[in-house]
């Protein structure tokens, strides 16, 4: 016999109260998966459904109400809690009784003939001990494909754990570390968690993030410094040391494969600010355009500022000459001012 504390009722939130009475009252209107995860979300505290390790856990028991009619709603009633029966949830899908239940008919007109003239409800309690484990593991087997389900128990959330391994975060010291929240990082996991990367891909994921017009431009010439296991050494070969075929003078080599420009605007003068060194904007930025390209590749940013919001520069007044503030005539020019190129990537 269960013990007296198994049914005592906790305490109730007004959520829980809201969602047992819409149940009570109209069930027809909810589809089971909807009403079990309106019920869990209400019952944070507890076990999952489908997940715990006694049914004296689990928020409410699940039943099975036999019928030999061809039901029109999956779910046929709540009954709420009293001081000695805990809340139930009965349904008319996925059971043992009904006119296609795997059972043989006579049972479903046996359990009916026991409740209604015999008052005596233990062949189909008997039944829901099963019954209740059945369902609990088919809901449970469709949570765990929901996503917008797992984010409700942010602690147990497995889906959350599949995309921090996929954009590198599933280990608490990785998560946090720079300007680009964790959160954007799951969000762009199908761009991050590729091992391809594509200009429309940098693109798309930097104007959806800062919702700001984004070109990106490739093969920007650059000069590289050449390490120094591939300087010249003479006297090594009879082959070596071919000035304009195989060797270069210098320390450096010009190419235009390592390097990509990323254009920003035409932008208001406040989110010109913005991506201007020191803020925000482009501190997340950086961390954003480092996690999708990574070392390998260099850029740099290009802003460009609405022409009929470039200042007229003014003695005593805080700018910055060469990023925010231009002299001359170019503050009455009528393009936009694009000359501020940016290099965080180094």
């Amino acid at each position: 016999m269960a013990s007296p504390a198994r049914h005592a009722p906790a305490p109730v939130s007004a959520a829980a109260a809201a969602l047992a009475q819409a149940l009570q009252a109209r069930p027809q209107d909810f589809s089971p998966f909807a009403a079990l995860r309106a019920i869990e979300r209400c019952h944070p505290q507890q076990p999952r459904l489908g997940e715990s390790a006694r049914a004296s856990d689990d928020v409410l028991p699940l039943r099975h109400a036999p019928s030999l009619a061809f039901a029109l709603h999956a779910l046929h009633r709540y009954t709420p809690a009293t001081h000695d029966q805990p809340a139930a949830l009965y349904g008319v899908f996925f059971g043992l009784f009904g006119p296609n239940a795997p059972l043989p008919l006579h049972l479903t007109e046996y359990a009916i003939e026991r409740a209604q003239q015999a008052k005596d409800g233990t062949f189909a309690a008997f039944a829901d001990v099963f019954h209740h484990r059945m369902l609990s593991l088919f809901y449970r087997a469709w949570a765990q494909a929901q996503p917008s389900v797992q984010a409700e128990r942010p602690a147990s959330d497995q889906f959350r754990a599949w995309l921090d391994a996929l954009v590198g975060i599933a280990s608490p010291h990785l998560r946090q570390r720079d300007a680009l929240p964790d959160d954007a990082r799951r969000y762009y996991a199908g761009r991050l968690g590729t091992a391809t990367r594509t200009p429309e891909g940098l693109r798309a994921l930097l104007q959806q993030l800062f919702e700001w017009p984004v070109q990106v431009q490739e093969f920007i010439a650059e000069w590289m410094r050449l390490p120094a296991d591939a300087h010249l050494q003479l006297g090594l070969g009879p082959r070596n040391a071919r000035l304009g075929v195989d060797s270069v003078v210098g320390a450096h080599v010009r190419g235009a494969q390592q390097r990509v420009r990323i254009r920003l605007g035409p932008l208001p003068r406040l989110a010109f600010q913005r991506f201007l060194p020191g803020g925000q904007a482009l501190k997340q930025l950086t961390a954003t355009v480092r996690s999708y390209l990574g070392d390998e590749f260099g850029w740099e940013l290009q802003l460009s500022l609405k022409a009929d919001e470039v200042p007229t520069p003014h003695l005593a007044r805080n700018s910055r000459l060469g990023l925010d503030t231009w002299l001359g005539r170019r503050a009455w020019s009528i393009a936009d001012a694009d000359d501020v190129v940016l290099h965080p990537s180094g």
